[in-house]
């Protein structure tokens, strides 16, 4: 059985990141999917204090729900891991 999908509020910035860099990656998502990102990038950019961390969060889940198939999700979870190490290590 497959893991449930998740993503904290603290790494929501960086999942953003990833996700665009998915979407409009060598292979990019359908224009729609591109565009569902763009408007929640556009909004989260445009307006950061009404959308809090926890609520990009939860856009950002829903739009990876419907557009990211479980193979992605996993190169994708990688990506974050890989992401935050190398963020842990330029504080030491």
């Amino acid at each position: 059985m497959a893991r449930t999908r998740a993503i904290q509020a603290a790494e929501a910035p960086l999942w953003l990141e990833v996700l665009l860099t998915y979407a409009f990656g060598p292979a990019p998502a359908q224009q729609a999917a591109r565009l569902d990102l763009l408007g929640v990038a556009h909004d989260a950019t445009a307006y950061p204090d009404d959308i809090p961390d926890s609520r990009l969060a939860e856009l950002l889940l829903a739009w990876a729900e419907r557009y990211v198939v479980g193979e992605d999700w996993q190169r994708l979870q990688a990506r974050i891991r890989q992401r935050r190490r190398h963020s842990d290590n330029v504080y030491e």
